[in-house]
């Protein structure tokens, strides 16, 4: 459900709206964590870091006040005086936040941050029916070369147990609420105000407005391959992508072959530039464009998009004109508008999560449209002069239906 608990001190009762006790921000070793905690508190005052104690030594990117540093046997004797809210282990150190701690910030009047290692919110997790805190929580990343190379600065070795861990790492990026790429250090600020933003929008629910639409696909949610500037008030237009079934054929667009074309009566399913990736609490619907309806042009099939739904979007168009019609590749085809849940939900799992190939949406080979066959055929028979090939055949069934009238008008003369 994109959140996590622990604890005995506060009690959610089922069917009551989740309320936040405070965000928490992980991600891959690298990704920003910190940098990204300290700025968040620097711009918005309303946010405080909870202090952690950890055996490890102190590094100069650590936020200032963000660790106590303590040797493994005062950790023990910290969790036995009374259990840390929470502890785990990472790379042979350990970790830990007190309940005092997180107690002082609420205390101060402020919403709590926990800078966490994916394995510590994992510690997080409890049993049903206990009591629960609900945190509001953030996976941070960044491509490979990006992490090695901030890690590299960092005087950390890169090895295939790195890599390894970093995969161990991005796990828990599915059971986290939202999950943001880092690649650019200058996208802090980007990345800063998305974090408030939605915060701020955590218990509301309706459509999603143009600003935070940006910031989203700025910091790689909810659209990759996607263009800022084809963001509207409160949607985004898609752009018609490169792969396309027609004919009962798997085709490709490029530059040398920019063009769908439709005949009357012709459908053809087509694939958007764009590839999801949906939050837990984003749904989207899209349809055909005004332009495109006016002209004929149809979408068949239902344009929900599930939260949590990762791939590329397919649509049917159908051609109702009696005109043919033709499409660009790169064109705006369809406009997707995204709806904010009121809260989280359980995510899209089945069989096309993840898939970006046209082949994958269809179970079998789809054969041309019956009615553009109707149509070829009833022209192919008009262009032929049948009646020249089956004269012989004609006339002698003509003679035989004039003999019988024949016979028939002699034998009631007759009578």
């Amino acid at each position: 459900m994109g959140y996590f608990g622990a604890g005995k001190d506060i009690s959610i009762q089922e069917g009551v709206s989740m309320k936040y006790k405070g965000i928490i921000i992980t991600g891959t070793s690298g990704a920003g964590k910190s940098t990204t905690a300290l700025e968040l508190c620097e711009q918005h005052s309303i946010f405080q870091i909870v202090q952690a104690v950890t055996t490890r030594e102190s590094r100069k990117e650590d936020v200032l006040e963000q660790y106590k540093y303590i040797t493994e046997e005062e950790l023990k004797k910290l969790d036995k005086d009374r259990p840390l809210l929470i502890k785990s282990e990472y790379r042979g150190e350990y970790y830990g936040i007190t309940r005092d701690a997180f107690q002082q910030v609420i205390d101060n009047g402020k919403t709590p941050l926990l800078i966490l290692t994916p394995q510590s919110v994992g510690e997080l997790e409890v049993k049903k029916n206990s009591g629960q805190y609900i945190f509001f929580t953030i996976f941070l990343d960044a491509s490979d070369d990006v992490l090695d190379e901030r890690l590299t600065r960092r005087r950390e070795q890169i090895n295939n147990d790195t890599r390894k861990q970093r995969e161990k790492e991005r796990e828990y990026a599915k059971n986290c609420l939202y999950s943001v790429k880092n690649d650019n250090d200058n996208n802090i600020v980007d990345i800063v105000q998305l974090i408030y933003s939605l915060w701020e929008y955590r218990n509301s629910g309706g459509m999603v407005p143009k600003k935070l639409i940006e910031l989203m696909i700025k910091c790689d949610v909810l659209l990759r391959n996607a263009d800022i500037n084809k963001v509207k008030g409160a949607s985004y237009d898609l752009s018609l992508g490169d792969q396309y079934w027609q004919d009962g054929k798997k085709k490709t667009l490029d530059n040398s072959n920019p063009f769908i074309t439709l005949k009357p009566g012709d459908y053809v399913l087509v694939s958007s530039k764009e590839i999801t990736q949906f939050p837990k609490d984003i749904a989207g619907r899209f349809d055909l464009t005004v332009s495109l309806f006016c002209q004929g042009l149809i979408l068949s099939n239902g344009p929900q998009v599930d939260p949590g739904f990762e791939g590329r979007l397919f649509c049917l168009l159908f051609n109702t004109s009696s005109d043919s019609m033709t499409l660009k590749q790169g064109q705006h085809y369809a406009t997707l508008e995204f709806i904010k849940l009121l809260e989280p939900t359980i995510p899209y799992s089945n069989k096309y999560q993840g898939k970006v190939d046209i082949i994958d949406y269809l179970p079998t080979p789809s054969a041309p449209s019956v009615i553009v066959k109707m149509k070829e055929d009833i022209e192919k028979i008009k262009s032929e002069k049948w009646w020249e090939k089956n004269l012989p055949l004609i006339l002698s069934i003509l003679a035989i239906v004039s003999a019988i009238a024949m016979g028939l008008i002699l034998f009631f003369i007759n009578k």
